[in-house]
């Protein structure tokens, strides 16, 4: 979403240059949003003030977790985060039988539940 201008009100008028979305938004403590254009309603709308924008969002499921803290249990860690393991076996084995997508420990997995959200078509 892009900061088209502000309304009489003070309001901040929003647009999606993809989809068309126009909202009108005020900030708290006297929080309104008023839509004026719905665009696509399935996209995930995102916006920045102050030089800061996001142009793509790319979702893929995360490397395997290890024994150590997780961003979830709210501990953190002083090792360095990377994108990939030390070689390249474990992640093709893991890609190929898509063990990925599916283990998780069992902290993020209650995490989930007891937010409500199903993973692997488990009930929250």
């Amino acid at each position: 979403m892009i900061l088209n201008g502000c309304a009489e009100s003070g309001a901040e008028e929003w647009v999606c240059p993809s989809c068309g979305r126009r909202v009108l938004l005020r900030w708290p403590p006297d929080y309104q949003k008023l839509v004026l254009e719905r665009g696509d309603v399935t996209a995930i709308h995102v916006g920045g003030k102050g030089g800061v924008q996001v142009t793509e969002v790319v979702l893929a499921p995360a490397p395997a977790a290890t024994d150590g803290p997780s961003a979830m249990d709210g501990r953190a860690t002083d090792a360095p985060a990377t994108d990939a393991p030390a070689t390249d076996a474990p992640a093709t084995e893991a890609l190929a039988t898509g063990t990925l997508a599916t283990e998780m420990p069992s902290a993020e997995r209650r995490w989930l539940r007891d937010n409500g959200i199903d993973w692997d078509g488990e009930p929250a």
